[in-house]
């Protein structure tokens, strides 16, 4: 490589020869004197050389499967423990924000540091191990004053916090995994991250229940720190990246500043009128009412901004003109808000409705949670076999709109065979969507515009995964709020929507079950919306166009998606089979000859 690499912001591939025989290492190894006196260098073909950078790369590769368990695993960890959050801080109208704060920063800003993936700009301005560093310290931050908080106010301050660092981590593993990585070799680190991403997702809600019910809800984000660390000596120590080139001011006049402000100002403002309408004020105030109106205002601005002005825009006007990536953003956009809603809404059933712990809660979900993966795997490897992905999709979107409909079934007496099932039948279309989804949509876009989709389809998802929790925690508290006062004293009824706890704890026996029968009655409702969401899912997957994947689109189209982020930072590799991103980074390159 040159020693003076000179960098054209307008040319987002650069075309450089892909030696699959020389993985990219974390430095170089030193060289040693021959037999002859005469100094020596370490060859790639060195048996002794291949040793040292295979046990490098496995660490280095340790090291970042555990910052990504932790960004995994806390998005999930929470569902068991807001109940009893909510509880010990009187505030159950609010625990939504728990889980929203994460997902809204963590959404905004990677769908950021993906938009600088794709314009290859992070890794010119700030450097990969400084992003990946920094990220996991703004996480470990969050994660501590998360820990450490004494409100409900602050809490959701600190999950935000936790957000933007997860943000930073995720695409910028998947960076360096893919450099350290040689192609052919990718599928079984994949399947490994795969596996990472399944434990994540099946432990998180067992673990914060277990620490809920017998520690203290507080170790769900304490456990964050010894296992960050440990993953920060590992970075720091073993993965060696050479400081970034070129003008860092000409480069962040290109960001898109606007865009993203617009972005995050518009769902902050969305979800907040979901989460004040029918709680604290009602429908037609004014402070839910100019919400909605600065959100379709700054909406309108954003289209106007990303169409005229933005010389590298977040979401690139052309893209909306592709029938089958519109088609497939607003089907994931509806599956977002019913996937969402299960994991939060269904911790409500099992604790408030059944009366369950948090880790009996937790347990509860274990049937979808293992379902999830499983038929992601599969689908994903009969798409690689046949390259037929549409089918799933549209089985996909068209099974959990079932299932959806089905959780309006579940009462204080359902058997639980039939919430086993249930829960089973909606893993099985969250499944099929997620090993059938993200290949749709690289596969229906331009190779130039496969990292843009991929981080708009994560975007689509998440974005109405925040609007589904929200959506579900305001038809629970306005269907609570008219209902329970009807039927015992006002103090009671207010209890009872703060704490889920004081159902079992306090209330008086004689209105125990018709409180059981109010969350029951709130629950079916959530459950009628969230169908009709995922109705309008399944109409929108009917306008996406038919096509087979064709064995060059597979080479870099087909990942699995048994956890949406795997593919999040792949694309800015895989934009056509031959180009990669080039690297600037000497001091991660093997020192192999390049052809």
């Amino acid at each position: 490589m040159s020693e003076e690499a000179t960098y054209d912001p307008s040319e987002r591939l650069a075309s450089i020869d892909n030696d699959e025989e020389a993985p990219l290492l974390s430095h170089k190894l030193k060289s040693k004197p021959g037999t002859d006196g005469s100094e020596s260098t370490l060859t790639p073909d060195d048996p002794a050389e291949r040793r040292q950078a295979t046990k490098r790369r496995i660490l280095i590769f340790i090291g970042l499967q555990l910052t990504l368990f932790l960004t995994s695993l806390d998005s999930t960890i929470v569902a068991t423990t807001l109940p009893i959050i909510g509880s010990e801080f009187n505030e159950m109208h609010n625990i939504v924000w728990v889980a929203t704060a994460y997902i809204l920063t963590f959404d905004a800003f990677r769908m950021y540091s993906l938009f600088f993936l794709a314009n290859e700009y992070i890794v010119y301005i700030w450097g990969r191990k400084s992003i990946l560093l920094v990220g996991t310290s703004i996480f470990l931050f969050g994660s501590l004053l998360s820990g450490a908080s004494n409100s409900m106010i602050m809490l959701i301050v600190s999950r935000a916090i936790s957000g933007i660092g997860a943000a930073a981590i995720v695409p910028m593993v998947f960076v360096i995994i893919s450099e350290l990585v040689p192609l052919q070799q990718r599928g079984k680190y994949q399947g490994v991250v795969q596996s990472v991403f399944a434990l994540a997702n099946i432990c998180g809600p067992l673990i914060g229940g277990s620490f809920a019910d017998h520690i203290t809800w507080r170790w769900s984000f304490y456990m964050n720190l010894p296992i960050g660390v440990i993953s920060l000596a590992i970075v720091v120590n073993f993965l060696h990246s050479p400081a970034p080139e070129g003008t860092t001011m000409e480069k962040l006049k290109r960001v898109d500043y606007f865009g993203t402000i617009l972005v995050l100002s518009s769902a902050t403002l969305f979800l907040l009128a979901m989460n004040l309408g029918g709680q604290a004020f009602p429908w037609s105030s004014p402070a839910v009412i100019v919400p909605l109106v600065l959100t379709c205002v700054f909406i309108i601005a954003l289209c106007w901004v990303e169409s005229r002005y933005a010389k590298e825009p977040l979401m690139p006007p052309h893209l909306f003109k592709n029938q089958s990536v519109v088609a497939i953003m607003v089907t994931k956009f509806f599956f977002g808000c019913g996937f969402f809603a299960i994991g939060f809404c269904q911790m409500v059933y099992f604790q408030a409705v059944r009366g369950d712990s948090a880790t009996q809660a937790g347990i509860r979900l274990f049937p979808m949670q293992l379902t999830i993966p499983v038929i992601s795997t599969v689908v994903g490897w009969i798409v690689s076999r046949f390259g037929q992905w549409r089918p799933f999709m549209l089985l996909g979107i068209s099974t959990l709109c079932l299932g959806l409909g089905l959780l309006s079934l579940f009462d204080y007496t359902s058997s639980w065979s039939l919430v086993y099932g249930i829960t089973a039948l909606c893993g099985i279309g969250i499944g099929s969507i997620f090993g059938s989804a993200l290949i749709g949509i690289q596969a229906s876009a331009d190779p130039k515009d496969i990292a843009v989709v991929t981080g708009l389809s994560s975007f689509a998802r998440i974005l109405g995964g925040a609007l589904g929790v929200a959506i579900g925690s305001a038809i629970t508290n306005s269907s609570l709020n008219s209902s329970l006062p009807l039927h015992m004293p006002t103090e009671i009824a207010n209890n009872v929507i703060n704490s889920a706890l004081y159902i079992r704890n306090g209330l008086p026996s004689e209105y125990f079950q018709v409180t059981i029968d109010c969350y029951v009655a709130a629950l079916q409702l959530v459950w009628h919306v969230m169908a009709g969401l995922a109705g309008v899912g399944v109409i929108s997957s009917l306008f996406i166009k038919h096509s087979t994947l064709q064995t060059d689109q597979l080479k870099h189209a087909v990942t699995s998606e048994a956890h949406p982020e795997i593919t999040e930072a792949e694309g800015e590799n895989e934009h056509t089979p031959d180009q990669v991103i080039e690297v600037h980074d000497d001091d991660m390159v093997s020192n192999s000859p390049k052809n």
